[in-house]
């Protein structure tokens, strides 16, 4: 027999430190494998396998909507949940849950102690596959045949059985609906359970109570979420969106709390804090701002990096007073968020905002103006990322008025940290492209849309091409078209070369796809099924586009070999097999591509198939199978 060198001790002592090391970086499925290898794989990799319970990932959905049926009676049931929760819920730190059944078991097997963090969401609509049945057959049913009346629960009143005296006079019942009277008294329970588990796990850093929590029971006396909150001291975010709570109290409770993200709507003397809470870095607040509130705010938190809200509340004057609220101390803020801020509050957003502010590196608001762009440029030298990419407003955008184009010329040629423009639906002029000092050298992410290019219509192309073949003098008009041609090229080489010259680009979105939008928004279904029915519904491409043929220098972005994303929709782009084999050459790191994807996944409505896209899109899958086809997020409604 050959000698096989042998294993010592001390390589067997390090197994299990590299097996751990493995764990980490494997997924659920492949850890489940694992720990069905042997004694020695199962005592390391039933660690990670159970780090993270997460009931809408992997196998748990499934198990879920079937525990309760007939074929699962002894295999994966309710029991079997059990067994498996009281085996290994100490090793669980992480608890992510959507479904009721699931809160009921880890509260009742009593060994969910060690969490580090607690996630509701979708409470209640996460149903087995036999309640739901029951409830679609109890809707379907009159009253006097058996059927619960909406909003009733029908004569028979729940018990309301508490399971701790916290919740004396606290918890509030819901409106019925279509539940029947023990559903009501399961839902009663279950919010209990939940806030009682919360309670067992003093080490909790993470909770994220969502709204949904509002189908299992109300809260009367806020009193009893205090006292949760107070047995939580090592608490560093709380996600909320199921209650409104007082913002001073929670951060008198929490002294470690970084992260609040605050999503239910509140009055603003809400936010009006006393004294300082130096420990919040991030709040996040689901409601429009009075300036003067804002300024408290930042004066008060004076260590917070992260900011977001709706915007300023224009039914109310502006305070002039923010820099004696801040104490003519600027703010450290580096990132502010506006979800629904509109232009006609941009002059004082930059002549009283932005001004104390010189710590920006990330800014977002739904339209970039020059009054904006001009006071980010003078006020915020930090700034590195630009986002304007709300699809809420593009209705009304491009409906009622024109955003300005070349606004976001100046931030390329003002702020020389930018790293990402992310403005679909925002324009610059070609030439103007290729004229601009761009002094944003480390552009990480391009979503803009270059338009203004010179291109032929199709009759004038037509013209050239005969004359091309015939025997003929040019004619005026096609000596036109020809100089027209000619410096069409001319500018999107000089283009190309401008994006090239960004070497660290990964992104380039050049343009997304223009539906009628207000029939889109305002009819419904009936609006889809108008959007489907005629190109000029959908969007044409634009005639003043990027033409990404080879011929017009496509290939002068060979220098871009990161890129990862590439986005042409509305673009007139006259790509055919050459420049996607030149693509999936010269870009080795192309991830997803945007502009030969599937109409139909973007409006989900039936439309014709789009032939020619479809044999692009068949044939870059053949040359890259890795490189995913979608539509730019922004409208993938």
């Amino acid at each position: 027999m050959p000698n096989t060198p042998s294993r010592t001790s001390a390589d067997m002592a390090h197994l299990p430190d590299i097996l751990t090391h493995i764990g980490s970086l494997l997924t659920p499925p492949d850890l489940l494998n694992c720990v069905q290898v042997c004694r020695l794989w199962n005592d390391v990799f039933i660690l990670p396998l159970y780090h993270t319970l997460d009931d809408s990932k992997y196998s748990w959905p499934a198990i879920m909507s079937e525990y309760d049926s007939e074929d699962t009676a002894g295999k994966k049931d309710e029991e079997w949940i059990r067994k498996v929760l009281y085996k290994y819920g100490h090793l669980v730190r992480h608890f992510s849950v959507s479904w009721t059944q699931l809160i009921d078991c880890a509260f009742d097997v009593g060994t969910f102690t060690r969490l580090h963090s607690i996630s509701t969401s979708f409470i209640w609509t996460r149903q087995s596959k036999r309640k739901q049945s029951e409830f679609l057959h109890r809707m379907s049913l009159v009253e006097g045949e058996g059927g619960l009346p909406q909003g009733s629960g029908g004569g028979e009143v729940p018990r309301r059985v508490m399971l701790s005296p916290l919740f004396a006079d606290a918890l509030t019942p819901t409106s019925a609906v279509w539940k029947t009277v023990r559903e009501q008294e399961q839902n009663w329970e279950t919010i209990q359970k939940l806030l009682l588990l919360v309670t067992r796990n003093p080490g909790l850093r993470r909770l994220k109570l969502d709204r949904s929590l509002k189908n299992l029971a109300g809260i009367q006396d806020m009193s009893c979420i205090y006292q949760i909150l107070r047995t939580l001291p090592e608490l560093t975010t709380f996600e909320n969106s199921f209650l409104a709570v007082d913002f001073g109290r929670v951060l008198d409770l929490t002294p470690k709390l970084r992260t609040f993200d605050f999503a239910v709507a509140i009055n603003n003397n809400n936010l009006l804090l006393a004294t300082p809470y130096p420990q919040l870095r991030s709040l996040n607040v689901d409601c429009f701002m009075e300036s003067r509130t804002f300024f408290i705010l930042l004066n008060n938190l004076p260590h917070l990096d992260r900011l977001s809200f709706h915007g300023f509340n224009n039914r109310s004057e502006f305070c002039l007073a923010g820099p004696r609220i801040l104490n003519n101390i600027p703010s450290r803020l580096r990132i502010l968020r506006f979800l629904s801020q509109t232009n006609s509050e941009d002059q004082y957003i930059a002549d009283h905002v932005l001004p104390w502010l010189p710590h920006l590196t990330e800014f977002r608001i739904d339209v970039l103006t020059t009054i904006i762009a001009r006071a980010l440029v003078c006020h915020c030298p930090m700034l590195e990322i630009f986002e304007a990419t709300n699809e809420e407003s593009l209705q009304e955008e491009y409906s009622n008025w024109p955003l300005e184009r070349d606004t976001a010329s100046i931030l390329f040629s003002g702020c020389s940290r930018l790293k990402v423009f992310d403005g679909i639906h925002h324009e610059i002029d070609a030439e103007k492209m290729i004229t601009l000092p761009i002094v944003c050298q480390d552009l990480v992410v391009f979503r803009c849309q270059i338009r203004g290019v010179p291109r032929l219509s199709l009759s004038e192309q037509r013209s050239i091409m005969v004359q091309e073949t015939g025997s003929s003098g040019w004619s005026e008009e096609q000596e036109a078209g020809y100089r027209k041609q000619e410096r069409s090229r001319d500018i999107q080489q000089q283009v190309f070369d401008r994006l090239a010259s960004l070497k660290r680009l990964k992104t380039v979105d050049l343009g997304f796809e223009y539906r009628d939008l207000d029939i889109f928004f305002q009819h419904g279904s009936s609006g889809r099924e108008k959007a489907a029915q005629g190109d000029y519904d959908y969007g044409s491409p634009f005639a003043d586009t990027l033409e990404l043929s080879l011929d017009s220098g496509l290939d002068r972005l060979g220098a871009l070999t990161d890129l990862e994303v590439f986005g042409f929709e509305s673009l007139d782009h006259r790509i055919g097999r050459a420049e996607l084999a030149w693509m999936g050459t010269h870009w080795p790191r192309l991830k997803v591509m945007r502009g030969i994807h599937e109409d139909r996944k973007v409006l989900r409505v039936k439309r014709p198939i789009d032939s020619y896209k479809e044999g692009l899109r068949i044939y870059m899958q053949t040359l890259r199978s890795d490189v995913v086809h979608e539509a730019v997020e922004l409208l993938d409604y």
